[in-house]
């Protein structure tokens, strides 16, 4: 993709906003109905069939150490290549492209890479594969 077509999927959680890359994200979708997976830290609630897989079901809130009193939504799947691995996050606010945004370089976080600037607010842009490959780690220790 190029960067002109770059877009990105901006969502709330803990009363917060924040955005991944389209390109990472599959799907979004309702709140799944989700088996447990046993002895899995806490900020997994389970996993869902996704078209026939079996993707594991990640609190992003907890996951990153966020407290609010928002309930979950929707569940942002991400891109099969990089991990069955889907986020639970409050809302989806909509899709925005590069040229309508204002990207500036830097971190507020560990998984955190830019901050996306829009006319009626900001948000953090996060990694999602960092994030799947630390929530390996998670799930494995």
């Amino acid at each position: 993709m190029t960067e002109a077509c770059r877009k990105y999927l901006v969502f709330t959680l803990a009363g917060r906003r924040f955005a991944f890359d389209l390109a990472q994200v599959a799907e979004v979708e309702e709140q799944p109905v989700t088996w447990p997976i046993p002895m899995a830290p806490r900020c997994y609630p389970g996993a869902m069939n996704f078209h026939g897989t079996i993707v594991a079901v990640m609190d992003l809130a907890l996951f990153l150490g966020l407290s609010g009193s928002q309930v979950p939504e929707k569940v942002i799947v991400i891109d099969t290549c990089i991990a069955s691995l889907a986020f639970l996050v409050e809302q989806v606010i909509r899709i925005v492209s590069v040229n309508q945004a204002d990207i500036q370089e830097g971190t507020d976080g560990p998984f955190a890479t830019a901050q996306v600037y829009l006319p009626d607010g900001g948000a953090t842009l996060l990694d999602a594969a960092a994030i799947a490959e630390r929530a390996g780690e998670t799930i494995n220790a």
